[in-house]
């Protein structure tokens, strides 16, 4: 297996290389990931956080568009992701495929699995931008087996969200802050999609969890970026627009809107096998 390494690109301590995803784009045309599943990105029920998906959909979407579009680079334009309310196994498999490459955009499918059965599903659309000297290089389909990102000592030591950084402030209104630091960053040096994702997974739990008096989890979500988060902290707002679903915005430092969301969140039953 491969270790990915870029000058610049990701730090040491980076969230991309603690959640230890492989990935291998083969000739066939499909990104496949693989996510080993730890106690620090399960809900109380069992199943995997939202936010870890949406970042995985986001890591292997990322990758086979980057592909497609080369030598241009791309940056993720929104996401939707739906996903089945049940424990999952010791591993997440991602299935990316390509299902539009054009002049200004790329739009990607991505098939969430494990030993079981069904996860989910996502979609993706990505904008296609010029290439800087600093983006990293995609490896051509097939060249390159198993690779990751992960060195040796990358691992989550803490629940994911603590580990990010996430601060709830008011959650009955989806309030939620996260100082920006290079652990969360992307190649534009702005916070990563996934991350960002993960902020409104937070802020619909908190709004719609509060609002029923019982834990949810996300299991829906529809996002729209509208512009990077390069200046923090990055801060949420939701408002319910049904007893389960939210809409939620993430706002800059400067207040200026980033990321429009929509969200289902389902109430769930502790796992305690």
């Amino acid at each position: 297996m491969t270790q990915i390494q870029h000058e610049s690109y990701p730090p040491e301590q980076h969230l991309l290389r603690d959640l230890r995803v492989e990935f291998e784009q083969r000739d066939d045309g499909r990104g496949y990931g693989w996510l080993p599943v730890s106690e620090f990105i399960r809900n109380p029920s069992g199943s995997v956080h939202a936010g870890v998906l949406a970042t995985l959909v986001d890591m292997l979407g990322g990758g086979l568009a980057a592909t497609a579009v080369a030598p241009d680079w791309i940056a993720t334009a929104d996401l939707t992701l739906h996903l089945l309310p049940r424990p999952a196994g010791d591993e997440v498999e991602g299935v990316a495929r390509l299902l539009r490459a054009g002049r200004t955009t790329a739009v990607i499918e991505v098939e969430l699995r494990d030993e079981l059965g069904a996860l989910g599903l996502a979609s993706m659309s990505f904008a296609r931008l010029i290439r800087r000297d600093d983006n990293p290089v995609v490896p051509r389909p097939g060249s390159a087996g198993r690779s990751t990102l992960a060195l040796p000592n990358s691992r989550l030591t803490e629940p994911l969200l603590d580990q990010i950084g996430f601060a709830v402030i008011d959650a009955s209104a989806g309030e939620i802050e996260l100082p920006l630091s290079s652990y969360i960053r992307n190649t534009l040096d702005a916070v990563q999609g996934g991350v960002v994702a993960t902020a409104i997974v937070v802020a619909t739990d908190a709004i719609v969890g509060t609002n029923a008096g019982v834990p949810v989890e996300t299991v829906d979500l529809q996002i729209t970026y509208l512009s990077l988060v390069k200046d923090g902290p990055l801060r949420t707002t939701a408002r319910l627009v049904e007893p389960n679903t939210a809409d939620v915005s993430v706002v800059d430092a400067a207040g200026q809107t980033a990321t429009t969301a929509t969200a289902v969140a389902v109430l769930v039953e502790p796992n305690n096998l």
